[in-house]
């Protein structure tokens, strides 16, 4: 099945061709015609299976091209961001795009609404600020999309999201993307679509991502993790990796142990809430450009974080959440790429891998270390 037969025109079917995009996803082929037909939607899809596309596309090919057409609400400017170079790189002329987003010169975002905007891709706080300077105006919105509706959640940004809704009063689409959905998700979609909605779930069978291989270490004594990590670093040699732990003072120590340590040659980086936006923008540039090749992140730092090829994620704090497991790893092995998630996991921590366990309805491989025995050092465990 190719684009064109899901109804997407020539001249954006062009446009993918030339990224090398050209197959549709299994997400783009079951969204994208329900979109063009008009309905609403309930996805369940997690990051990296091409959800963007799945909602951009049919958008674009519906545009009047009127001023605040479209309104994308996402829980993080970086991923306001990506949505946003998405529809860049279609590069049709007629497009009129912008992020909106808290941390940069309101001042500019509200010149850019006045000289005339299609599409606006934004985080619920800034958005609400300019509508009530009555900067933005929801009067000729046609299409309302949430993407990553759980981290929406997860970050508190649900009051906001219902009083944006509140204040559209015009005929729209409503769609909403989540890797995971919950009752008062469910209640929002069916409020907004007068409960006239399609529902899909495209996480069900492949919740874990199925190119991921997955293993745990299992860990006696808090004191050898550190040591553990180190060993594994060198015996999976990871070109480009994503390091997470449970907090920020762990990311920061995490990353003054390795700055300090002996014997290996990543550039390490970290990415915490104790960073500014511009240090994090920074960051993440050096990442992408594996200037930094393995970076350390705590779960809300690194929501809304796209980045391709990914070769390993390390779960060095397990999550005391088995969700969290879930976009943890999703990091590695996008658009069907290869990738390993290796977790370390202390002794009496082996419950909360259970509970992933029993999440994801899949076993997670023990893999042990082997070392001689000596009398200074030796793990049953190894």
């Amino acid at each position: 099945m190719s684009f064109i037969d899901l109804g997407i025109s020539e001249k954006n079917n062009s446009a993918l061709k030339k990224l090398n995009i050209l197959k549709p996803t299994p997400v783009q082929k079951k969204a994208i015609p329900l979109v063009l037909d008009g309905s609403h939607l309930m996805t369940q899809s997690k990051t990296g299976t091409g959800k963007t596309l799945a909602f951009i596309l049919p958008i674009i090919e519906q545009l009047k091209y009127i001023n605040n057409e479209a309104i994308i609400l996402v829980p993080t400017r970086e991923l306001a961001k990506q949505i946003n170079s998405v529809i860049k790189d279609l590069r049709d002329p007629k497009i009129k795009s912008m992020t909106i987003y808290g941390g940069v010169s309101i001042n500019n975002q509200i010149n850019k609404l006045k000289n005339g905007v299609n599409v606006i891709v934004g985080t619920p706080g800034r958005i609400i600020d300019l509508f009530k300077r009555k900067e933005l105006s929801f009067k000729n919105i046609r299409f309302v999309v949430l993407d990553e509706a759980d981290r929406l959640w997860d970050m508190g940004f649900a009051p906001d999201v219902k009083y944006i809704l509140s204040k559209i009063k015009t005929t729209y689409q409503f769609m909403l993307f989540s890797a995971t959905l919950d009752s008062d998700m469910r209640k929002l979609v069916q409020k907004y679509s007068k409960n006239k909605f399609e529902f899909l779930n495209l996480s069900r069978d492949d919740l874990t991502v199925g190119n991921t291989t997955q293993v745990y270490y299992l860990i006696e004594r808090y004191k050898e993790k550190f040591k553990t990590f180190i060993r594994i670093l060198k015996l999976e040699k990871p070109k480009h990796a994503l390091v997470f732990v449970n907090t920020k003072k762990t990311a920061s120590w995490l990353e003054r142990r390795m700055e300090n340590y002996k014997g290996i040659s990543f550039r390490v980086g970290v990415i915490s809430g104790n960073l500014t936006q511009f240090q994090r923008e920074k960051i993440l540039d050096k990442f992408r450009t594996k200037q930094v090749n393995l970076l350390i992140a705590t779960d809300v730092a690194a929501r809304g974080l796209d980045i391709d090829n990914i070769s390993h994620v390390f779960n060095y704090d397990i999550p005391k959440f088995p969700d969290n497991y879930i976009h943890r790893i999703g990091r590695t092995s996008r658009m069907s790429k290869k990738g390993v998630a290796i977790t370390l996991c202390l002794k009496d921590e082996y419950e909360y891998l259970c509970q992933i366990e029993g999440l994801i309805g899949k076993e997670i491989r023990l893999r042990k270390l082997y070392q001689k025995v000596d009398k200074k050092y030796h793990n049953p465990f190894y």
